[in-house]
């Protein structure tokens, strides 16, 4: 991409903004004059200041953030070359990581998708590149609804179980299918890619059909569909003496209340609640008659 430099007045304006956002006492104003002054002609649209509390060792504790544009790599590698290092390249990304006059300098851009060698940058992920593995299978949380994306075609009843161990697990809570549906029903087989893009890290995944060079099967667990509900430590309902670990919340008080598991049962009762001892004893009568 070709490299402007900024307008002598464009240049005051970028110094007039970290003036009202940066430091005097710190040092981010003074290098920010400084890399204005003796870079003028590279690229750049703006300033952000960072400090970090507790930094990693080596780190700088106040550090001045370079705005490019958002795929102008040149522009990274043009700062890099004047600071006196080298770009740092992942993937499509393109990271400017030094420091001057003890001042952090970051900077960062990305090769856009359209120009970069997607197909080159298909993988087949490991445990290195997912969220968890159970069974043997490589699972990744997937969105901001709780989804499940699962590499392979595994039978449903382990789908079912890599969903149940992570709600439990990770979310503590459990998993139930909306009005009469069964959670299978959220389950879809489909084939797709894994991209290194803009970095393994970062990976894309995309719907392709099965054909396509590099599709893996995959499935998905759409927990959307699905009703999540809290669980806490394991209590008897006071009414019918079944074990229950579901937790809500009372639609009146808010107050939270154990659920009874049992369709026929369903009662409610504070989590805080000591049973009676006419509860204590009705639940030690099922737990005699069961043994018998």
């Amino acid at each position: 991409m070709p490299i402007t430099p900024p307008a002598p007045e464009r240049a005051q304006q970028l110094l007039a903004q970290l003036e009202r956002y940066g430091s005097r006492e710190n040092g981010q104003l003074a290098v920010g004059r400084r890399l204005l002054r003796d870079h003028p002609g590279l690229p750049l649209t703006g300033f952000a200041i960072s400090n970090s509390v507790c930094p990693e060792p080596g780190r700088p504790l106040h550090s001045l953030i370079l705005r490019v544009g958002e795929h102008d790599t040149d522009a990274i590698t043009a700062w890099a070359r004047a600071l006196g290092t080298e770009p740092v390249i992942d993937g499509a990304r393109y990271q400017l990581d030094t420091a001057l006059d003890g001042i952090g300098i970051w900077a960062s851009a990305t090769i856009s998708e359209a120009t970069y060698a997607m197909d080159q940058a298909v993988f087949a992920p490991t445990v290195d590149d997912v969220s968890f593995t159970h069974r043997g299978l490589l699972v990744t949380e997937f969105g901001e609804d709780g989804d499940l994306l699962i590499v392979g075609h595994p039978p449903v009843r382990d789908v079912l179980a890599v969903t149940s161990f992570y709600y439990r697990h990770t979310c503590g809570q459990r998993l139930r299918a909306f009005d009469g549906h069964v959670l299978a029903d959220s389950i879809t087989r489909r084939w797709g890619r894994f991209a290194a893009y803009p970095t393994r890290t970062e990976w894309q995944f995309r719907s392709v059909p099965m054909d396509t060079p590099g599709a893996l099967p995959v499935t998905w667990m759409y927990a959307q569909e699905g009703d999540t509900q809290d669980l806490g430590n394991p209590a008897h309902c006071p009414a019918c003496g079944r074990s229950s670990r579901g937790l809500d919340s009372d639609r009146v008080t808010g107050q939270r209340v154990h659920v009874c598991p049992s369709p026929a049962c369903q009662h409610q009762w504070p989590v805080d609640d000591t049973p009676s001892p006419a509860a204590a004893e009705h639940h030690q009568d099922r737990a005699a008659l069961a043994t018998r």
